[in-house]
């Protein structure tokens, strides 16, 4: 098997007779990506914030494409727990969210950060299907159903002190072939 970027996968034949075959499902076509590298903070009341600067636009080659998106983040919060959704134009996409229970707060993948001073890692991943060859921006949302301030790339407290950590987020999207 040989993986390639630019041609997909092409799986060698048994015989010296046969030509390669060529699967183009799944090829990637484009991968888009952007690093946050700056501090976000949030307060929240029983909601949900976009964490801005850390968003994705691609355009879609095909309308029957498939988009990845993984966010990797680091975040903090005053010791209250956060969850993440993610978004597309803006709005949290209903089929990466958690099914309803209780009252349980919602999101596509959660943390809770044992101490104001502390950082923490978070990813999110779905296959989106979104139907469209226009310009289309991923992103996130953080929030929880309490009064919280939240933080990506620092704790909370940031204190400028020996031993208190910031890091980096990013999304990468990529357009996978049907």
């Amino acid at each position: 098997m040989i993986l390639d970027g630019t041609a997909g996968i092409t799986y060698p034949v048994a015989t010296a007779t046969g030509s390669a075959t060529q699967a183009s499902a799944g090829r990637v076509l484009q991968v888009v990506s952007t690093t946050l590298t700056t501090g976000f903070s949030a307060s929240v009341n029983n909601s949900f914030s976009a964490v801005t600067g850390l968003t994705a636009i691609i355009t879609p080659s095909s309308a029957s494409s498939k988009v990845m998106i993984t966010i990797t983040m680091t975040v903090g919060s005053d010791t209250n727990y956060l969850n993440a959704k993610l978004t597309k134009g803006g709005t949290a996409i209903s089929g990466a969210i958690a099914t309803a229970a209780g009252n349980r707060s919602l999101g596509t993948s959660a943390a809770w950060p044992v101490a104001s001073y502390g950082t923490y890692d978070m990813t999110l991943s779905y296959l989106d299907s979104p139907a469209t060859t226009s310009a289309t921006t991923y992103g996130v949302q953080i929030g929880n159903n309490s009064t919280a301030t939240l933080c990506v790339n620092q704790s909370q407290s940031d204190d400028n002190v020996a031993g208190r950590t910031r890091g980096t987020s990013t999304i990468t999207v990529m357009e996978i072939a049907a």
